[in-house]
């Protein structure tokens, strides 16, 4: 039923990611305008723009063990949440890893790791903890936060290449149509997140509805 539901939406899903890509593109405008700081620089840009520069200088990380397992448990992850049960995991360091699932897959599994940053998803969560104990959140806590962030943008771009399977499986056609999108979005959320915490998620979300809106408008 899942993988039906996600095959009816495919293409309507990449036309309003291709739809979404300017009123996304200013949406962040406007959270760097209004939102960041000395504070965010320090503690999470910083240790993004280094983190990405080290990923880029030494490319061998997107091979190490760590990276590979977090893809493999991105697809894992998106894998039972539409209904399909893993069987068969395996990660080899500097070769690649592998997921084996009952059924036929979706391009939601195929795709999630290009988009789906789940290690900065883990750290987000665990402010849950500090929050359900009345505790600030330390400043490094957002140092990590950008590190995970910086990690994630740079381990997806050197694992986009034509040969990817993953691409394959879920369409050359469909991929380039959906993965800027969905990630400028998604990268967007980061960042509001980075600059007003849980609060700023709904309120990406709002400006880039309104933007999208407005968007859609002109082109009528």
């Amino acid at each position: 039923m899942i993988n039906g539901f996600l095959s009816l939406i495919k293409w309507p899903i990449a036309f309003l990611m291709i739809l979404m890509i300017m009123p996304a593109i200013q949406s962040i405008e406007v959270v760097i305008s209004q939102g960041v700081n000395a504070y965010v620089m320090l503690w999470f840009a910083l240790p993004f723009v280094v983190t990405s520069i080290a990923f880029f200088m030494l490319p061998f990380l997107s091979g190490s063990f760590l990276a590979i397992m977090e893809h493999e448990l991105t697809h894992m992850l998106f894998a039972i949440l539409t209904g399909h049960k893993p069987v068969d995991l395996e990660v080899n360091q500097n070769k690649g890893g592998y997921l084996a699932f009952q059924g036929e897959g979706n391009w939601l599994i195929a795709l999630a790791p290009y988009f789906f940053p789940t290690f900065a998803v883990v750290v987000m969560l665990s402010s849950l903890v500090y929050m359900g104990m009345g505790k600030p959140l330390p400043d490094l806590y957002w140092a990590i936060f950008g590190t995970m962030c910086g990690y994630h943008l740079v381990s997806t771009i050197l694992e986009i290449h034509p040969q990817q399977t993953d691409f394959k499986s879920a369409g050359y056609i469909f991929t380039i149509a959906f993965l800027p999108g969905i990630n400028l979005i998604v990268y967007g959320l980061l960042l509001a997140y980075a600059c007003a915490g849980w609060s700023g998620i709904p309120s990406f979300m709002s400006l880039l509805m309104q933007h999208t809106i407005e968007f859609i408008g002109r082109l009528i």
